[in-house]
């Protein structure tokens, strides 16, 4: 087993001794910051990246009758390296599940397309549609508007599982009292090593690693155009719907150098982690979802999620985040009085954007990344 930098530097973390005890000696510093006020904010997050056109509508399954116990949606862009592998893993899976592989190739510009074909001539369980690049969502949503199965799991093509992931997620799901279920993961670098133990997923708000019953996705779909899609699950999904940990980790989530996370800083579409926002908050409304249901939610991800993509921004793009994340927060605020927070952490974020406390803000931002490593 393969453990890197990073690794240890998080073990390390993990066991430092009062940690809370110091963040609490920190934020006596910086609670009495000065304000940071930025007018028009988001009129200039929308000069550097406007909010995608994309907009919510009810969508529909393509099939109503279902033939499948499971679909596995791989969306695929681009991927030669990474797919053969994907669905290699994929198909050997050790269950009697009787599973469809619904691949879709979204306008990929190298060998992806031969590579996905090959493997449909030797499995009929794979399914290939092959579309105009619309991006992760727009594939995905491809794939669930497609899919035959009673449920649904996604598999990101760089990805793979191990030979008893869909075993033991379609059974955890069949005998617990949930409509979707949730894996731990291991991470594995581009070459396909793993680095260190498997994860827990507590603070992944990413759709890989489940299984969904189908009518979870009746109503929901990705936002096309939008970076961090995945924070629907935590906005539409969570919310709505009754979720079980299972505690395999047989979902090996691959850690490649060309991937978002990854990009260099000044990346535009990063500015997104704003705009998401916007639309889960208008999306949640049209499906009556209580905004005091997703208030403290909101509240961290305009805090510690923003701060933790910070190195996808230009350094002079985070105050304007900032305040913008602060005006939007000012504006869901008007009129609800039934807003609540339950943790003291969760309390400083929402003072930092009501104070405009930038420096107090950075300090929660921070004392959240650090604690969830």
């Amino acid at each position: 087993m393969k453990m890197n930098v990073k690794e240890l530097v998080k073990r390390a973390v993990r066991a430092f001794p009062c940690k809370y005890q110091m963040y609490r000696i920190a934020r006596l510093a910086v609670r009495h910051a000065k304000p940071l006020h930025i007018d028009n904010a988001r009129e200039r997050l929308m000069c550097i990246h406007p909010r995608p056109a994309y907009r919510y509508t009810r969508p529909e399954f393509a099939y109503a009758q279902t033939d499948r116990d499971l679909s596995i949606i791989v969306p695929a862009y681009n991927v030669e390296r990474f797919v053969g592998p994907c669905l290699e893993s994929v198909l050997s899976q050790k269950t009697q599940v009787d599973f469809e592989v619904i691949v879709v190739n979204d306008g990929s510009t190298d060998g992806t397309a031969d590579v996905i074909a090959e493997y449909a001539q030797k499995d009929s369980r794979i399914h290939v549609i092959s579309q105009s690049n619309k991006g992760l969502s727009g594939a995905r949503n491809t794939g669930i508007d497609q899919a035959r199965g009673k449920a649904l799991m996604f598999v990101d093509s760089d990805d793979m599982i191990a030979p008893t992931h869909v075993d033991a997620l379609m059974a955890a799901l069949r005998a617990g009292d949930c409509d979707y279920v949730t894996s731990d993961y291991t991470d594995i670098d581009e070459a396909g090593n793993q680095i260190g133990q498997g994860k827990p997923r507590e603070f992944m708000g990413t759709a890989w690693g489940r299984a969904y019953w189908r009518y979870v996705w009746e109503d929901v779909r990705f936002p096309e155009g939008y970076l961090y899609e995945d924070t629907i699950l935590r906005y539409l999904i969570e919310t709505r719907f009754t979720g079980l940990q299972v505690r395999d980790n047989g979902y090996w989530y691959r850690h490649r150098d060309s991937s978002i996370s990854h990009a260099d800083s000044g990346n535009t579409r990063s500015i997104d982690t704003y705009w998401i926002l916007e639309e889960m908050i208008q999306e949640a409304e049209t499906m009556n979802i209580p905004l005091r249901d997703v208030y403290e939610l909101t509240v961290r991800q305009c805090c510690a999620s923003v701060f933790g993509r910070r190195q996808q921004f230009d350094k002079q793009w985070i105050p304007v985040i900032f305040a913008a994340c602060a005006d939007f927060l000012d504006q869901l605020q008007k009129g609800n009085d039934d807003l609540v927070l339950t943790s003291d952490l969760s309390k400083d974020m929402e003072e930092s954007l009501k104070t405009r406390n930038y420096r107090l803000w950075n300090l929660a931002g921070y004392f959240e990344i650090v604690n969830t490593l």
